[in-house]
Parts: C-alpha cells; sequence; structure tokens
C-alpha cells in the first residue's frame, strides 16, 4: 500500500463530515501571533534556525498557501510497542504517569532510507521511552489571562504526547512534517508527539453527538474530538482563541457547565494558547531531556517547539523575530519570508531585505 493511501484514509476517516477540502487546507505558516487570536497560534517559543522537514513536499502549495493532505507521504511501518499509562485521582490532581510509548503502532524511525517521506524529511531520531508523571488540577479553572502556548501542550489517551502545531522553526508541522499512520514522530529526545488529533485515538462520540475525551493539555482542561453540542462539525472559526469553548459536559461523573479544548483538521488543529494556569516544570516533563548534542549537529533536529525554554530565555537562545523586525524597521513577516525555510540562508535573505549580511547578524544576536 502506498503512503499516499494511508493518508487518504486517515484523511477521510478523521475529516468526515466536516466540509473541508482535504487537498486545500489552509496553511499555518506565518499564522503565528504575539496574542491571543482565533484560528491562529500564541506560541511561546520558535526558532528559525532550526531544522526540521529538509524539503518542501509537493502537496504544498506555497502560490495560494494551502496543502493537499490527501497526497501527503507517511512515515511506512508498523512497529508495537511496550506502552505503559495510568491516569489517577490523588486528592484533587489528577496524576498521569507513563512511558510515552503509544499503544497503537508506529511507523519505523528513523525514517526509511528508501521510503518517499525520507525525500522531504529525514527525521533521524529513534522512539524512546520516557519516565514521565505529571499532576494536574483535577478541576482547572481559567486563568485571568490566557498564556502562550508551549511546545509540549499535553498528551492524548493513547499514552502519547501532544505538542502544539508548530515544528522547531515555526512552520505548520501537519502540513511540512512527515508522520505515521498515527500522525506521530519522534523528536530529538526520542518523545514520541502528535500535532493534530491522532486518528488512532479513539474518538466516540456521546449520545448527544459531541465528541468523548481524547486527552488533557497541562493545564488540566480536557481536549475532545472534533464534534460540539448536537454533533455539530466544528472549524476553528467556531471555537475562541485558544481553540475551545464553555458548555455542559461530562467531567468526573457529573454533567458540568465548563471549558474545554477541541481538536479541528484546520490550523492550529488543538491548542492556540492556554485558558488555564500550568506548570512550567510539567512541560519540562512531557518535552523530554534536553539533548546532548547540538541543534547544529550533523542530521539533527532539536526538540520542536522550543523545548521548555521561554521567550526572553537564557543566552544562546533563538533571537525574537518580532524584535529583530522592530530592530529592521519592516514586519515580522516579511523577515520570516525571507529567512525561508530552516536553516537559513543569511546571505540571500539579507540581499532580499536590501540590506547587510553584518546587518541582518547584529540584529539577529542583539534579539537573543
Amino acid at each position: 500500500m502506498k503512503a499516499t493511501v494511508t493518508a487518504l484514509a486517515w484523511a477521510i476517516v478523521s475529516t468526515s463530515g466536516h466540509g473541508h477540502d482535504l487537498t486545500a487546507l489552509p496553511l499555518g505558516d506565518g499564522k503565528i501571533s504575539q496574542s491571543p487570536k482565533v484560528g491562529w497560534i500564541w506560541a511561546c517559543h520558535i526558532n528559525p534556525q532550526a531544522g526540521g522537514a529538509q524539503r518542501v513536499g509537493p502537496w504544498i502549495n506555497t502560490a495560494n498557501g494551502t496543502y493537499d493532505l490527501t497526497a501527503k507521504a507517511v512515515v511506512p511501518g508498523q512497529v508495537s510497542w511496550p506502552s505503559q499509562f495510568k491516569l489517577s485521582v490523588e486528592q484533587n490532581q489528577r496524576v498521569f504517569s507513563g512511558n510515552d510509548l503509544p499503544n497503537h503502532t508506529t511507523g519505523s524511525f528513523p525514517v526509511p532510507s528508501n521510503s518517499e517521506a525520507y525525500r522531504y524529511d529525514r527525521n533521524p531520531n529513534r522512539i524512546q521511552a520516557q519516565t514521565m508523571q505529571v499532576a494536574l488540577p483535577l478541576w482547572p479553572t481559567l486563568a485571568a489571562q490566557a498564556s502562550c502556548a508551549p511546545g509540549a501542550i499535553g498528551f492524548l489517551l493513547s499514552g502519547a504526547v501532544l505538542f502544539n502545531a508548530l515544528d522547531a522553526p515555526g512552520r505548520d508541522a501537519v502540513a511540512h512534517e512527515t508522520q505515521d499512520a498515527c500522525q506521530g514522530h519522534p523528536q530529538e529526545s526520542g518523545v514520541y508527539h502528535y500535532h493534530s488529533l491522532s486518528s488512532c485515538v479513539a474518538d466516540p462520540r456521546e449520545p448527544n453527538g459531541h465528541s468523548a475525551l481524547v486527552g488533557y493539555l497541562v493545564d488540566g482542561f480536557g481536549i475532545y474530538g472534533p464534534y460540539g453540542e448536537k454533533g455539530q462539525a466544528l472549524r476553528s472559526k467556531d471555537l475562541d482563541e485558544c481553540h475551545g469553548h464553555t458548555h455542559t459536559i461530562p467531567w468526573e461523573g457529573k454533567q458540568v457547565a465548563m471549558y474545554h479544548y477541541h481538536a479541528t483538521p484546520d490550523f492550529p488543529y488543538t491548542a492556540g494558547c492556554l485558558r488555564g494556569s500550568y506548570k512550567q516544570a510539567d512541560v519540562s516533563t512531557i518535552s523530554g531531556p534536553r539533548p546532548q548534542r547540538t541543534m547544529n549537529a550533523p542530521g539533527g533536529r532539536p526538540p520542536e517547539g522550543g523545548a521548555a525554554a521561554p521567550p526572553g530565555g537564557p543566552a544562546g537562545a533563538p533571537p525574537d523575530l518580532n524584535k529583530v523586525a522592530a530592530t529592521l524597521g519592516i514586519s515580522a513577516q516579511k523577515l520570516r519570508e525571507a529567512l525561508g525555510p530552516p536553516p537559513p540562508d543569511l546571505r540571500a535573505a539579507a540581499a532580499k531585505l536590501g540590506i547587510s549580511v553584518e546587518t541582518l547578524q547584529s540584529a539577529l544576536q542583539a534579539a537573543r
């Protein structure tokens, strides 16, 4: 079976009834905001100079900003894992513990060199068992203000971690990166993760048509599948800036009017920001240990989503492109377009911007 057939099967199953044109889904590139915004993502951290997919796949139409999900290459393989996953309630906390190995099969990683996926994304990482335990609030509450979405944002009931919609350099990960038939892959620490709802995670619907719970985010709120009240097929535009809303749902054996997130087929797929408070230590835990080798090591890819480092982090952190753009007197979007896909060609970018390489390098360094 060709990988593209697997992608098509996933697309049909996971988006049936949504009315999305799967051959022309809106590309999320550039939809990175500095505050909550419907249909965008307020990311805590990206690294435009990071690794990721080496080539833009032919399923991506950069001219009109769409991609064809049905034609996307898929990492082959059916590898089984000794999954360990447990959810328990201790006092007023929901304790998640596991090894991040999913309860479904995965593709073969590193990406096989004879596969179609390898032509575009030579992910050299291996899936590795992790030691993860986090305690989330059993009854989460809304924070006074929403906060940016970290790289690792939660976990699904398969036992594997959920990352936000972006790859390490800040592109639409679902569109650019090749994943397996369950829409997962490992980053450099070996953490197997998704960037969207996996077709290998059951999404049963409640009697009223509402999607069932499929996972939890680090603020404790649940994330549900793509169907809302009375079975309404949801899109990002139907939800708030963080990709959720409030209405009555079953929670801890009760019917409660409560905020919750939804996964949708369109960008940002899951959370665009977080509505509840969360602990940075929990993000660090599910991000996995920081790798010893550097981002620029041969074949290396950094932890996606910037691991746990927040904006304005320690020395050596990637530059804030908004600050760089402000220094240069241009828009952040123009700067991103000039830098292009990673790794950036600074000489070419400087030429596009009509400035010297030294000026660009100085602005980048000053914004670290």
